[in-house]
């Protein structure tokens, strides 16, 4: 059992010789592109080379989406739609740049927390609800926001590395 304990030492050692940079980077990139993929599908308009850009312009089907699936008030859901779609379209980039890294995690920690607790509150108690999903996302957003962008960044570029 011992030998096992060691060859597992050895394993761990050799794992923690992983830059963080990479890791930070791995986890800006695996939290900034659902985000960026739905804020995307929520605009109305031109784009270049397959990006949109036209942030203020948003599908009707989006708004319609948040009065009837999420629940939104009609008075309000075109405001709730037009802001998703601009955090999902601004902070991702930071993120994935590393520019501001830790209000960009906070934001999109912060929509997933109201996807989740205001939008679809009743899939916590599913086995099989989007709350894993949900989960996925919070988990790289959280070790940015504790350890920062890391060294292949702009924050650290910049010199505001903590």
């Amino acid at each position: 059992m011992s030998a096992l304990f060691g060859i597992y030492g050895k394993f761990a050692a050799l794992m923690e010789k992983i830059p963080y940079a990479a890791v930070a980077l791995a986890c800006r990139l695996a939290a900034a592109i659902p985000f960026w993929r739905s804020g995307q599908s929520k605009l109305d308009g031109g784009d270049i080379l397959g990006v949109k850009y036209e942030l203020f312009s948003l599908k009707a089907s989006k708004i319609y989406l948040f009065e009837t699936e999420f629940g939104f008030p009609e008075s309000i859901a075109p405001a709730a739609a037009q802001m998703a779609a601009l955090g999902e379209n601004l902070l991702p980039p930071l993120l994935v740049f590393g520019l501001f890294s830790r209000l960009g995690a906070l934001g999109l920690l912060i929509m997933t927390a109201v996807i989740q607790f205001y939008v679809f509150p009743e899939e916590l108690l599913k086995p099989d609800g989007n709350w894993a999903m949900h989960l996925q996302w919070a988990a790289p957003l959280l070790v940015v926001l504790q350890r920062g962008p890391g060294a292949l960044s702009l924050d650290w570029a910049l010199g505001r590395r903590k």
